[in-house]
């Protein structure tokens, strides 16, 4: 009986050490290769593995797309791609190579809530990106530069305004470029 209990014992103490160990664990570049190895078309390049605004997010690159997406832990400590719903899932995919001289865009929502702005910028004067969150109401979208490449990222609570209004500007506030052309 006493092996029995000790044996019981030194298991459950080895999954709760293993547990732990895995929890503390921060998402690296090859948890998203891992996540992604079935799909199609393969991930060709990840940007990045970073927490912002106190979530794990990536930004990563196949034949035809960008695309950024949240990464949460599963109750073993792996790591995986879930939106807000809890499904495998990105969180907006922009097109690459981008179309654009000025920034490429896309924008998705989680129907009751939350929305995603994101896209990369490609002229190099835009040094803030603006984007219509609310009727009349703008929000800075978070800027994340990788080597020479920058995105923008930007989440909000609800549904998109449309039509979709991005705003692209210089350091000094300038408009270079707006997804609506003004009157």
């Amino acid at each position: 009986m006493r092996k029995v209990f000790a044996s019981v014992a030194i298991i459950t103490l080895l999954i709760t050490v293993f547990l732990i160990y895995n929890h503390r664990q921060e998402p690296t570049r090859n948890d998203v290769i891992i996540i992604a190895k079935d799909w199609l078309p393969p991930i060709e390049e990840i940007y990045l593995v970073q927490k912002i605004d106190g979530e794990w997010l990536t930004i990563f690159r196949d034949a035809q797309t960008i695309s950024v997406a949240r990464l949460v832990q599963n109750l073993l400590g792996y790591w995986e791609m879930k939106d807000e719903l809890e499904k495998t899932n990105t969180l907006a995919t922009s097109d690459y190579p981008p179309l654009q001289d000025q920034f490429t865009y896309s924008a998705s929502t989680k129907v009751g809530i939350s929305s995603y702005y994101f896209g990369q910028i490609v002229n190099p004067t835009i040094k803030r990106i603006e984007v219509e969150t609310q009727k009349g109401s703008f929000e800075d979208a978070i800027i994340i530069s990788y080597e020479e490449r920058r995105f923008f990222f930007a989440k909000s609570d609800g549904e998109i305004v449309m039509p979709l209004n991005i705003r692209g500007l210089s350091e000094t506030g300038e408009l270079i470029y707006s997804t609506i052309k003004p009157n």
